[in-house]
């Protein structure tokens, strides 16, 4: 009779310890694909402000294996460029940061499945800035 109890009590063990680890799993966000500047606000040392008036920005995310991705970003207007990146989510599943290949840090927040807005940091080198940018999933 005591088998069939710890045998029972065995799986409820493992169920419960296995539960927090698939709930979190459940909580990594998928980021791939396209996402779209809908506002940002910037300053930089050659530039001054910058608003989103006049300016593009397109942020794809090309692969994402768990918490961990990769893509490119690109920027239009008074000043254009491009670069690639690496990235991760926090285990909170709403933070990520990611880091330009090239240029730049970005501390971000996802604010729904499909909107998400970045901080960038670029201190120091011959343009040292510093802004926001607020994207949206492109459907």
């Amino acid at each position: 009779m005591r088998l069939p109890l710890v045998l029972v009590s065995l799986a409820a063990l493992l169920l419960g310890l296995s539960g927090p680890a698939r709930a979190q799993d459940a909580r990594i966000p998928q980021l791939t694909g396209t996402w779209a500047a809908t506002a940002f606000h910037m300053h930089s040392q050659k530039n001054g402000f910058t608003t989103g008036q006049g300016e593009k920005a397109t942020l794809v995310i090309k692969e994402q294996q768990g918490r961990v991705f990769h893509g490119e970003v690109n920027w239009s207007g008074k000043v254009s460029g491009k670069d690639t990146f690496s990235g991760v989510i926090d285990k909170n599943g709403d933070d990520f940061y990611f880091v330009g290949h090239n240029d730049a840090l970005r501390l971000g927040r996802l604010e729904g499945p499909d909107a998400m807005v970045f901080y960038y940091l670029s201190p120091g080198g011959d343009n040292p800035r510093a802004g926001y940018v607020e994207y949206r999933r492109v459907q």
